[in-house]
């Protein structure tokens, strides 16, 4: 998974720390899941998934394609409406 990490944040065209940024994480954590020292948690899969539209199944396994078309769920629309943090969306979701 480690390689897959690694290959999103660069195809996204951002450096360690605007991804962790963007996720609400610190740039040492993306830096130990991409050198393969930790491996995220369920929620940090979730968090990167949403985020970029990626796909968790590749993200996980590298079968299928990296990107999922985008989401139109509710959720989405709550989001963008009240400004919610991709952290904020994960714990809506597991209510």
């Amino acid at each position: 998974m480690k390689e897959r990490l690694k290959l999103v944040r660069k195809k996204l065209g951002f450096t360690q720390q605007e991804f962790a940024d963007k996720l609400g994480v610190k740039r040492g954590a993306i830096a130990n899941y991409e050198i393969g020292r930790n491996v995220p948690i369920d929620a940090v899969l979730s968090l990167i998934c949403r985020e970029f539209n990626v796909n968790k199944k590749w993200l996980q396994t590298g079968e299928g394609e990296m990107f999922s078309e985008p989401s139109n769920s509710v959720l989405d629309a709550l989001a963008v409406e009240y400004n919610l943090r991709p952290k904020d969306c994960v714990l809506v979701e597991k209510l």
